[in-house]
């Protein structure tokens, strides 16, 4: 049985076109695997709240006492321990909400998630073979001049090759608000892409 975490980080709740490409990946992802978990994490329910001096403090602390107990680290064992990985969060500002990088925060720690080799190489430490990142934009940023600008996805891929995840697929939704495209086509495909996906995830 694998252990699979969605990190819901998709602000409109049931509005949110995103969660429904996500849902939709999920719903084929357990028709193909019955037998796996999913343990859904919804980051604006958990109330977090970026480090400070006073939590870095602590957690250097708890680090240097290896005591990896407390429950400043849970969300970074639960992100390390997970067989596979789903991230859903909209495209905002040109990357992705600011909850999901207080999440990436939280569970950036040396010694659970990544570490570092004796010549200063940083080595990953989580179990996930597999990342898939679902996103939606309102304009056009995968193609053209815009290319350069869409900074959520590449973050994803760095981050995931710190904690040694390297197998990361995306699948994004976008030109939603773009007047003369049509919104409910464009989710329809990322969800029959997203079912497809799940075939193999």
């Amino acid at each position: 049985m694998k252990k699979i975490l969605f990190v819901n980080a998709c602000v409109r709740g049931e509005q949110s076109r995103t969660l429904n490409i996500a849902r939709r990946f999920l719903e084929e992802y357990k028709k193909q695997n019955p037998e796996d978990s999913i343990t859904q994490l919804d980051l604006y329910d958990l109330e977090l709240n970026y480090l400070t001096s006073e939590t870095l403090a602590l957690r250097e602390q708890l680090l240097q006492e290896n005591n990896l107990d407390h429950e400043l680290f849970n969300l970074a064992k639960q992100f390390a321990a997970a067989d596979k990985i789903v991230i859903a969060a909209p495209f905002w500002d040109l990357s992705f909400p600011a909850v999901l990088k207080v999440y990436i925060e939280q569970i950036s720690v040396q010694g659970i998630t990544f570490d570092y080799k004796e010549d200063g190489i940083p080595v990953g430490l989580c179990k996930a073979e597999k990342l898939l990142y679902i996103t939606t934009r309102g304009g056009e940023f995968s193609h053209g001049f815009a290319k350069e600008y869409e900074m959520g996805v590449p973050y994803i891929k760095a981050i995931c090759a710190l904690y040694g995840i390297q197998n990361v697929i995306s699948i994004s939704a976008e030109g939603l608000d773009i007047v003369g495209k049509d919104a409910a086509e464009i989710v329809n495909k990322a969800m029959e892409e997203a079912v497809e996906v799940a075939k193999t995830f």
